[in-house]
């Protein structure tokens, strides 16, 4: 690394494996799942992610956030006081 090039990197998610997006639709919907298979999914799963950044030359690799079943399941994981709500869309009142 050094002057001559400019280095890398990707902000986002990366797309998961079905099989864990599966893992995840269970536990968001408050279904059974193996926790312990699930864990190591995730872990499988971010390890494949770096290993293709890698590959595709990416210089500053990340989790492609993996672990992360999208952005407003993550919120209501990590912090209090968030709440959905539903925007009316009809045009009406």
């Amino acid at each position: 690394m050094g002057a001559d090039r400019i280095l890398t990197t990707h902000v986002g998610s990366l797309p998961r494996p079905a099989d864990l997006l599966d893992l995840m639709k269970a536990k968001v919907m408050g279904l059974a799942y193996d926790k312990a298979a699930y864990d190591k999914r995730v872990k499988s799963a971010v390890a494949e992610c770096v290993r293709k950044q890698v590959e595709s030359g990416i210089d500053i690799v990340s989790d492609g956030e993996q672990s992360k079943p999208g952005f407003f399941t993550y919120v209501r994981e990590r912090l209090e006081g968030f709440e959905e709500t539903m925007k009316n869309t009809s045009g009406k009142p």
